[in-house]
């Protein structure tokens, strides 16, 4: 079985959890784009485990890929091998040598650049993604196989150093002494990632044809897609299921099954247009813990968008949904859904490419009664999908019916084991 599972939303949608829950089915788990910018956070019997690049399924699966496609910040990374090994001892660790690495210059050009953006600030995480990507695709990125030698490592240093003088000119990084040790750092460091390195495209590859099952997980959610979300309020790399072709070097064309995760409501970090947020409210917010595992900042949060929803899972080609935090949702006396985007008078099934159209975008909305706190855990875990609130199920039926796709993954709670499966799951 091969399989990609992706967020449908603004990210934070709860994959991590998801992915936790169905990786004892894989052999391997690979990560194909973004960065540190993407935390995720597993619970397993109480015990909180948050990644920012290792995958989420590293905990339950043989070996863990991480591919070319992302962007990775070394000091980032070598902590967390140490949080999954210890986890995991068995575990079997690969890193693409053609990933980019993300240096500390390059979080504080994120900073830099942000503050110049003037009303199209993005809100980003100050991660250092976005410049990695620019380097990446300006064609003088550092690659995970230069920390092997300081003379490329300097050489490649210098020339983003004077490519973005003009930002960097006041920082400490003018000083030359600092960008030395900051070199040095990079190759110590890479003294010690440099067994984990490989040609990963070759090694999934391999495992695909000795028949191994293979998880491809996603970071942050279809609607931060540098090419289908809300441009500019993305990130900077492709998050939709197809892109894991070109960060992994494994053919999409072999995949069997596209999971989709979504949030029973919908929450977002960072700036730009979010048709059903919910304003003067933070009710659900509260409710709901809505703090960036990655930023700590509070995620501003609105009702389930549907028209969002399947336009994400439309883009992503999406066979199965997972829904996460329906427990949280169900204690509102009232719950609100999105089912239509009206723009001058009519209905549309896209998101407009003009940011002023936002402006005069109208939703329309069908509500339902809330299903009160989840109890009797036990025996809805034990029972199943018959056993939970007929409310909650009027609700999760509602959207199946409206994304013709079937829910098969609910998850009510952030513990690994407050997880049913409707459906058979292969």
């Amino acid at each position: 079985m091969i399989s990609v599972i992706m967020g449908l939303q603004f990210g934070d949608e709860g994959k991590g959890k998801i992915t936790d829950f169905i990786s004892k089915n894989y052999d391997d788990v690979v990560r194909f784009n973004g960065g540190s910018n993407a935390g995720h956070t597993v619970v397993i019997n109480g015990n909180k485990f948050k990644f920012h690049l290792i995958p989420s399924g590293a905990l339950q699966s043989d070996t863990v890929i991480l591919g070319n496609g992302m962007v990775i910040e070394p000091e980032e990374l070598i902590s967390e091998i140490k949080l999954l090994t210890n986890a995991n001892k068995k575990i079997i660790i690969k890193i693409s040598s053609g990933a980019h690495i993300v240096t500390k210059m390059h979080k504080l050009l994120d900073k830099k650049e942000e503050s110049i953006r003037s009303k199209l600030n993005i809100g980003t995480t100050s991660q250092g993604i976005g410049p990695t990507y620019e380097d990446k695709y300006a064609r003088t990125g550092i690659r995970m196989i230069d920390l092997s030698n300081k003379n490329i490592l300097k050489n490649k240093i210098e020339t983003i150093y004077n490519m973005k003088m003009e930002l960097l000119k006041d920082s400490v990084y003018s000083d030359e002494q600092e960008r030395n040790r900051m070199i040095d750092e990079l190759y110590n460091m890479g003294q010690s990632i440099l067994k984990y390195m490989d040609y990963t495209e070759i090694t999934v590859n391999e495992a695909y044809n000795n028949g191994r099952n293979i998880l491809f997980e996603g970071a942050q959610g279809g609607m931060l897609d540098i090419d289908f979300g809300i441009y500019p309020f993305v990130t900077s790399s492709n998050t939709i299921s197809g892109a894991l072709s070109t960060g992994s070097g494994f053919s999409y064309r072999k995949v069997d099954k596209v999971i989709g995760v979504f949030k029973a409501y919908t929450s977002k970090v960072g700036a730009g247009p979010f048709p059903s947020e919910i304003i003067n409210d933070s009710t659900l917010r509260d409710l709901g813990s809505e703090y960036g595992t990655t930023t700590g900042r509070p995620r501003r949060v609105g009702w389930l968008d549907l028209p969002l929803l399947k336009y994400t899972a439309m883009i992503n080609d999406v066979d199965s949904l997972a829904i996460t935090k329906v427990d949280i949702l169900g204690k509102l006396d009232t719950i609100r859904v999105a089912t239509k985007y009206i723009l001058d008078g009519k209905e549309i099934n896209y998101f407009p490419k003009r940011l002023e159209d936002f402006d005069k975008l109208k939703l329309e909305y069908k509500e339902f009664k809330g299903w009160g706190n989840i109890e009797n855990d036990a025996d809805i875990i034990n029972n199943g999908y018959s056993a939970l609130p007929e409310k909650m199920k009027w609700y999760i039926e509602f959207i199946e019916n409206e994304t013709h796709k079937n829910i098969d993954i609910i998850s009510l709670g952030e513990d690994r084991k407050m997880t049913i499966v409707k459906q058979i799951f292969n």
